[in-house]
């Protein structure tokens, strides 16, 4: 299509003679195809309309308050600056194919009505049912920019069925607690932090009577801290609710800011669909482990034991791995983890990773890791990424130059964790700081300690602790604020991948993390609730639980039941299966874990429906719950059954929803599986769980 070239004209001359506000007299800028149509003011490039042509939802603003961009200048004086894009004339415009470009050259004013040598360019596409924004600043300043807002999309007030203003909708946000608020006037503002608070990186502006929602993300490949904002915007006679991604990009003066695309698409119904375009994009742009080939993932249950507690307190030395991993293989668990290892034990010493002399040696390790692989388990080790002691000379003498800092040159954070000892019970915990990830120097230091871990036979390491600060400030970062913490923990992992599968290639990684960005180099993570609605998305995750005490046969039941991988530790990490009073619980994990493996492409590797899919005769009796899973490939479903109380409780189930699939088999742990006709009446035991399978064919 030949370019059109809009700005021409008496009309616009006209019109920006007579100032940005006033744009009766000029045709909008238009944008559209068969699905969404955007308009926007010809004279400063606000937006002024958003259209799903498909349902009818009509976002438009009132006039006066339409926007497009907001930047944020601070000076080295620590004076600050705002520019909103609604104030600033536009300098050019141009449709292509099915793209808007605007462009504003500066200088742009601020709201004190100072001028600043900042040039912008704004994108706008639309394919199917998407509009996608970039944005560029240049900063021809002496400041850095340090805020940039974009596109905000107004009219959220009226997001509904297309013709009644204030129908209902909300946003919601995949936090740990699904975050999710009514968009009305007044309007309580809503944010999301992506990483840190946000699970995923995006959000859902959700329209029941519309039947529609509006997937909102920003298609970032760059780990980067970034604000999903959902905010009322007051005007003298008007007010709407406004959506926009907020970047900190701190973009020095001579330097461009290239932010990455805002994505706003209409989808059928609420925030699965909105979920669906987000798997689709991340799977496409970095990938996802697969639990075919992460042998973490497929473990289901692991024995993890710390050997030697952080004030010096040791359980277990190399020469007892033998026999300390003996007592997991006997109760069908195929996987170990070794945590207190390195120098000073658990949350000590970060980050030496090399063996305590007073567990053994470098040989002995190798040697413990040989027996466990004969005898068929995986062995892997609790490392840390960030965590370095500041109490140790290394930190003192070299490694304090990698810490991470708030803007005044302080501790992002200065803590410890002790795991119950008695110098952390009275308040003296070793203290740790943050280790920024962005320096090379420090990621080789980790890089090659890792890798000699593979190098003696390790299978792979979980990393804990991967909740770094937000915006780091170390002057001498190689990566801004934004970025620091987040993309160098990205690349930290590729080297630590790379590095460790070339010595073994079945090398893999679990994380503690509330971030997605991880499952694509693992896809176990801890702990349960981190990451609440990232399983719904990602089927490829399981959460971790801790299992402790020597008589929770229901903090078990309800582990299974939610689809979480179980981390045995006995004693509270101390003890192995053989603890004595642990011995009757060992044995109904080893029961629980047989059918469980049984069914795993079901029930542990499957997606989790939840209380769907399933009907029942009569209610479910108190202290009884459920959770329903379905196979990948097949769709065969199964159910597990938890019954809290002390005494057996009885389901009337009428059968899986949809055509008949036959009967239902029962697996009871400690008794031989039966097939019953549906519909079917079985006794959940007092204080245990069932599964009950799906038999028909692949559906």
């Amino acid at each position: 299509m030949k370019p059109c070239f809009v700005h021409c004209g008496r009309s616009l001359l006209l019109l920006l003679a007579w100032g940005v506000g006033v744009h009766a007299l000029a045709a909008p800028l238009t944008l559209q195809n068969d699905q969404v149509a955007v308009e926007l003011n010809p004279a400063n490039g606000a937006i002024t309309r958003l259209t799903d042509r498909l349902s009818g939802i009509d976002l438009a603003p009132p006039a006066a308050l339409a926007e497009n961009f907001r930047l944020g200048l601070r000076f080295p004086d620590q004076t600050t600056a705002l520019i909103l894009g609604r104030e600033q004339k536009l300098s050019a415009s141009r449709i292509e194919g099915n793209s808007l470009s605007l462009t504003w050259e500066g200088p742009l004013q601020d709201t004190a009505g100072a001028t600043h040598d900042v040039g912008v360019r704004m994108v706008l596409k639309v394919e199917g049912a998407a509009l996608t924004a970039t944005l560029q600043a240049d900063n021809r300043t002496q400041a850095k920019l340090r805020e940039a807002w974009y596109p905000l999309i107004g009219g959220l007030s009226r997001l509904g069925d297309g013709s009644s203003p204030g129908a209902p909708a909300t946003v919601w946000m995949p936090s740990s607690a699904p975050l999710e608020k009514p968009i009305t006037l007044p309007h309580t503002n809503v944010t999301g932090i992506y990483p840190q608070q946000l699970n995923l990186s995006f959000a859902c502006l959700q329209s029941r009577p519309g039947g529609r929602s509006i997937y909102w993300s920003a298609q970032d490949p760059v780990a980067r801290l970034k604000f999903y904002h959902v905010f009322q915007v007051d005007g003298p006679d008007s007010r709407d609710v406004f959506s926009a991604v907020q970047f900190h990009p701190f973009t020095p003066p001579g330097e461009m800011f290239d932010g990455p695309p805002v994505v706003s698409r209409f989808v059928d119904g609420g925030w699965n669909g909105a979920a669906q375009v987000y798997r689709d994009w991340f799977v496409r742009t970095f990938g996802i482990a697969s639990p075919s080939t992460d042998w973490i993932r497929q473990q289901s249950f692991y024995l993890m034991t710390m050997f030697m507690l952080p004030e010096g307190t040791v359980t277990y030395r190399f020469k007892d791995i033998p026999r300390w991993a003996k007592s997991a293989q006997r109760h069908g668990i195929n996987a170990v983890q070794i945590s207190g290892w390195q120098q000073g034990g658990h949350d000590n010493g970060y980050p030496d990773y090399t063996p305590d002399s007073r567990l053994g040696t470098w040989d002995e390790l190798r040697e413990g890791i040989r027996a466990c692989h004969r005898m068929g388990l995986k062995v892997y080790f609790f490392v840390n990424y960030q965590p370095m002691m500041v109490e140790s000379e290394w930190y003192r003498n070299d490694l304090k130059r990698y810490r991470e800092m708030t803007e005044d040159g302080g501790y992002t954070w200065m803590a410890g964790w002790g795991m119950g000892t008695l110098s952390a019970r009275s308040g003296h915990p070793k203290l740790m700081t943050w280790a920024n990830l962005a320096f090379p120097q420090f990621r080789r230091i980790i890089v090659d300690q890792f890798a000699k871990l593979a190098e003696i036979g390790a299978d792979g390491v979980h990393v804990d602790k991967m909740f770094p600060a937000g915006l780091e400030y170390n002057p001498d970062s190689p990566l801004s604020p934004d970025t620091a913490a987040w993309e160098g923990a990205v690349r930290l992992t590729e080297e630590v991948m790379r590095e460790c599968r070339k010595r073994n290639p079945g090398w893999a990684m679990s994380f503690e993390c509330n971030w997605d960005r991880m499952l694509q180099f693992g896809g176990a993570t801890w702990w349960v609730g981190n990451q609440r609605i990232t399983r719904q998305v990602f089927p490829e995750n399981a959460e971790t639980l801790g299992l402790y005490q020597a008589y929770d046969y229901l903090g078990l039941n309800h582990a299974v039941r939610d689809g979480h991988i179980v981390m045995v530790a006995p004693m509270n990490f101390c003890r192995d299966l053989d603890w004595p009073p642990f011995q009757g619980l060992a044995e109904y994990i080893k029961q629980v874990k047989r059918i469980r493996d049984e069914l795993q492409d079901t029930v542990f590797l499957g997606e989790v429906l939840g209380s769907s899919e399933v009907e029942f005769g009569t209610a479910l009796p108190e202290g009884v719950a459920y959770n329903t899973f379905r196979h990948r490939h097949t769709g065969r479903r199964a159910c597990i059954f938890t019954n809290d109380r002390n005494e057996p409780r009885t389901v009337d189930l009428t059968g899986f929803t949809g055509p008949p699939g036959g009967p239902i088999r029962v697996h009871v742990p400690g008794h031989r599986a039966r097939s019953l006709p549906l519909p079917a009446t079985f006794k959940v035991p007092a204080e245990r769980l069932l599964f009950v399978e799906e038999c028909g064919g692949a559906r």
